[in-house]
């Protein structure tokens, strides 16, 4: 990612799947499959009656994606073009598996990119059920906003301790040449 993230490559549906084959690398059950469009219809554990894209349709919602893509990133802001790109991508949900961990890898690239750092989704309970929550809230509504204020709220918490490191940094430098300069 990281590499894709330093040469600013324009998101393609290539970039795309080579994401899907980093994070399947160790699950992947068969890892010829691994970055290959499903061809099953899947949908939310207990949300039958919420289906992701039809086999079918996911080249054509991949092309979308990367349609809007394009517009959204100059038009949005960063953070909320990242998490409008994880939710659209999740909603396509175009892998066998690895579509969570991919959609995280494309919000942080695009975050990256525009300077910000890393968001986590941290993996204890009620956090991961507030991010699960206004996923499929924003997914089954079509109202992008809980999910983003989810992702704004992490990368405020993220920019705030990168801010903290920033001045703890700045201290030890101080504390280092006073130190050096007895």
């Amino acid at each position: 990612m990281m590499d894709l993230v330093s040469r600013k490559q324009a998101l393609t549906q290539r970039v795309i799947r080579d994401l899907n084959r980093f994070v399947t690398a160790k699950t992947a059950k068969d890892m010829a499959s691994s970055g290959r469009y499903r061809a099953i219809s899947v949908w939310p554990n207990g949300l039958l009656n919420h289906p992701y894209v039809d086999p079918f349709e996911i080249q054509p919602a991949m092309d979308d994606l990367i349609k809007w893509s394009k517009k959204a990133q100059i038009k949005l802001h960063p953070v909320q073009y990242a998490a409008d790109l994880h939710e659209k991508f999740v909603s396509i949900h175009p892998f066998e598996d690895g579509n969570g961990r991919t959609a995280r890898l494309l919000m942080n690239m695009a975050l990256t990119q525009a300077g910000y750092p890393i968001v986590n989704i941290q993996p204890d309970v009620q956090e991961r059920s507030a991010y699960m929550n206004a996923l499929e809230t924003s997914r089954v509504s079509g109202d992008l906003t809980p999910f983003e204020n989810i992702i704004a709220h992490y990368s405020e918490s993220a920019l705030k301790q990168r801010i903290k490191t920033l001045k703890l940094n700045e201290q030890n430098i101080k504390d280092a040449d006073q130190d050096f300069n007895l």
